[in-house]
């Protein structure tokens, strides 16, 4: 989504104030402060999150509340994310699930530091944040140890490659427990017959995509040969009310993916 500023230096004109600006190896991480909205960037027109500083747990972006859609599929005791932001899919998971542990994997410790002082991220005991490359981790993890993976790996301008590569999908599977669903977000999806796409065949029963109105496609993967399509309306307008939020639209969206 783009800024409606344009950076010049160190600066913002004519809408947005940059309050914070820091860099690391990766590039540069921008704070950008509207009336009552708060983004952060990596340098470029992009967002790559928001936060409404009157409302933190509302869902900013359509894509995060695509991605929220697999909660009518599974009520999670443990989910992964990996690829911190902002925070906003963490800040809403963890505001809606009262009874789900969460571990956090973000490359750059300099976006913790930001999401945690400027994103109002949760900090207690039920989210444990690891600073680390998230392919590396996955294969690090534990068998059957997280109910879903949330993957929204990206830079300023590309998706990291590790989304779309095998060894990931099998990674993934190894670690979601039985029921669990690996969710996706891709800025294009992977072409059918990659091997990306052949694995995923092979490791998980249920593949559905939900594709957004700004370019985003999310993946959804699940383990289970048994999907409770029936129930997940009911599952979502529950969360609709604690949120505040629109999901059901969304739900009618998805469709199975053609292999």
């Amino acid at each position: 989504m783009k800024l409606k500023f344009l950076l010049t230096g160190a600066s913002a004109m004519p809408e947005g104030k940059i309050v914070h600006s820091t860099s690391d190896t990766y590039g540069n991480i921008l704070v950008v402060d509207y009336p009552r909205y708060r983004v952060l960037s990596f340098d470029s027109i992009y967002e790559q999150s928001g936060f409404y500083l009157e409302k933190p747990h509302a869902v900013v972006h359509e894509y995060i509340r695509i991605m929220m859609l697999v909660l009518g599929f599974m009520q999670p005791r443990h989910a992964t994310l990996l690829g911190l932001g902002g925070g906003s899919l963490l800040r809403s998971l963890h505001h809606y699930l009262s009874h789900c542990d969460f571990h956090v994997v973000e490359l750059r410790s300099k976006v913790y530091d930001i999401a945690r002082d400027y994103f109002d991220i949760p900090d207690d005991e039920r989210v444990w944040v690891s600073i680390e490359d998230a392919g590396l981790q996955i294969q690090s993890s534990k068998n059957a140890s997280t109910d879903i993976i949330f993957a929204d790996l990206y830079d300023a301008y590309h998706m990291s490659p590790v989304q779309a590569q095998k060894q990931f999908a099998q990674q993934c599977c190894r670690t979601l427990t039985k029921h669990g669903w690996l969710v996706i977000n891709f800025h294009r999806l992977p072409e059918p017959g990659s091997a990306f796409f052949i694995a995923l065949t092979e490791h998980f029963s249920t593949l559905l995509v939900c594709s957004g109105e700004f370019g985003n496609h999310i993946l959804f993967a699940g383990k289970s040969t048994s999907v409770d399509y029936d129930g997940a309306p009911g599952k979502l307008k529950k969360m609709e009310k604690i949120l505040n939020e629109t999901f059901m639209p969304l739900f009618h969206r998805l469709k199975p993916v053609a292999i």
